[in-house]
């Protein structure tokens, strides 16, 4: 809702509660219910292991699950043969990384944010210009130096949701499919977590 609604949305989240998940339906989303050839999908992480990897093996696998249009392959998705959505990791220091790609919706999703160096920030930034387009950064805010955490803070113009592992359906007894809650975090993780690193330490 917070993407339909806002033009820049950054979520920072605890580890193990699908932020990855709902990032990889939000893409299928965007390209599902905008008609073909308007719509675009860029997404970066800090590594393109991590592009490949993380985001788009849900993207991967929800295009298939959904039946949805067009044909996916490591990192990009292709509408009637035409790229309609790409993972990359371009230069760190590469703010023309992204220039050139216009459409009329267009979504940025900048996936474990925290890692991503400010002049790719720069560059993502600078493609959702008009009405029609949105950004979303999604990550673990537990580096007070970095970009991602400059966003989540009050007044930066962000719409900013968090979602602590302590939300997740593991710790609030919320009833899930079993398939679902194995793949969220744990309660026995957060609490070695919390012995391992104490409440005070921004990884925790």
């Amino acid at each position: 809702n917070a993407v339909r609604d806002e033009r820049r949305t950054a979520v920072q989240s605890g580890h193990g509660v699908g932020k990855s998940h709902i990032a990889a339906a939000i893409t299928c989303w965007w390209l599902d219910t905008h008609p073909p050839g308007e719509a675009f999908v860029v997404t970066t992480a800090p590594t393109f292991p991590q592009v490949r990897a993380i985001l788009w093996r849900y993207i991967r696998r929800m295009h298939a699950a959904g039946e949805l249009p067009g044909r996916v392959n490591q990192t990009e998705w292709l509408l009637n043969e035409e790229l309609a959505a790409f993972g990359r990791k371009p230069s760190d220091y590469s703010e023309s990384a992204f220039q050139g790609i216009h459409a009329p919706y267009v979504l940025v999703i900048i996936d474990e944010a925290g890692g991503v160096k400010s002049q790719l920030w720069i560059a993502a930034d600078a493609l959702p210009t008009n009405e029609g387009c949105r950004i979303l950064a999604i990550g673990n805010p537990d580096n007070s130096a970095s970009e991602f955490k400059k966003v989540c803070t009050p007044g930066s113009g962000w719409h900013v949701i968090k979602i602590s592992a302590h939300d997740s359906p593991n710790l609030t007894g919320e009833k899930v499919a079993p398939a679902v809650a194995q793949a969220l975090v744990s309660r026995a993780w957060g609490e070695e977590k919390l012995a391992e690193w104490g409440a005070d330490n921004p990884i925790y």
